[in-house]
């Protein structure tokens, strides 16, 4: 088994974690940008708040005015919000890691578990997990029954019965897939193409409405006409994931035409 430690998510953690992490964020995109959302388009009642206005005050001026401000706190409300020992180097090492990880990047012991993994998990045994895996992509849904047998068939075809023993418990198969693919409640063939795009190693942090744009790729042909009489061209039906409009025209039309009133959420290519 790789001994690397699993990575923290947002989701592993309690609700009410997960409430002073969002609490720990708007401290920090307040000190950082003067809004409690990290953007002027989305200021609260009363924002910016004079100490932290980006056009009277410096980065730093805003940091001190933070740090200030969370201890004035009670010790016992600072404690109990994952606060008390925030210092002007806590807030920049935030910075530092807000771009690259995102949320998680302000997330520290005292709020995240270490997952350390599973240590039951052999290299047999999780290389018989990835094949399964892998297979399971290309057949129709099947339960994790189905997948922990072919887990066994696996290790016993190709590492023999000793290896076979060390296969842990069905719940542990369980949860370790889960951790390691998701929980996998999309159709075979998203899944398919999830497993197939290879996202590297950086990730990216949304900020604002239509930076990111996720199209569903799925094929949907359609029929298009420009008036009562005109002649119908074929089309695909592209859904657009995002309240922003970007205007997609199927080829060999004219670029000068007017957009149709009635596609809110969709584009054509």
């Amino acid at each position: 088994m790789d001994e690397k430690q699993q990575p923290v998510r947002f989701e592993d953690l309690k609700d009410d974690d997960q409430k002073r992490l969002r609490l720990r964020v708007a401290h920090f995109l307040e000190a950082e940008s003067g809004f409690r959302s990290g953007s002027r388009h989305w200021p609260q009642e009363g924002e910016p708040r004079p100490e932290y206005d980006p056009e009277r005050t410096t980065l730093t001026e805003r940091r001190l005015a933070k740090v200030a401000e969370l201890k004035a706190l009670h010790p016992d409300d600072a404690r109990q919000l994952g606060l008390g020992q925030v210092s002007e180097r806590t807030l920049q090492r935030w910075s530092a890691a807000w771009p690259e990880q995102g949320i998680m990047g302000l997330a520290d012991g005292r709020l995240t578990p270490v997952l350390r993994g599973h240590r039951k998990i052999t290299l047999q045994v999780a290389e018989a997990i990835h094949a399964v895996h892998a297979e399971c992509l290309h057949r129709s849904r099947v339960g994790m029954k189905t997948k922990e047998r072919m887990i066994h068939q696996f290790v016993r075809e190709k590492f023999g019965t000793e290896a076979e023993k060390k296969i842990p418990h069905y719940t542990t198969l369980l949860k370790v897939w889960k951790e390691w693919f998701g929980p996998e409640s999309g159709r075979q063939r998203y899944l398919r193409s999830a497993a197939a795009v290879d996202t590297g190693g950086s990730t990216v942090t949304i900020t604002r409405p239509g930076q990111v744009v996720v199209l569903d790729t799925t094929p949907f042909p359609v029929k298009l006409r420009d008036d009562v009489f005109g002649e119908p061209i074929t089309v695909d039906l592209t859904s657009d994931w995002t309240r922003s409009r970007t205007p997609w025209w199927p080829s060999g039309s004219p670029r000068n035409r007017t957009p149709p009133s009635r596609w809110p959420r969709c584009c054509v290519t």
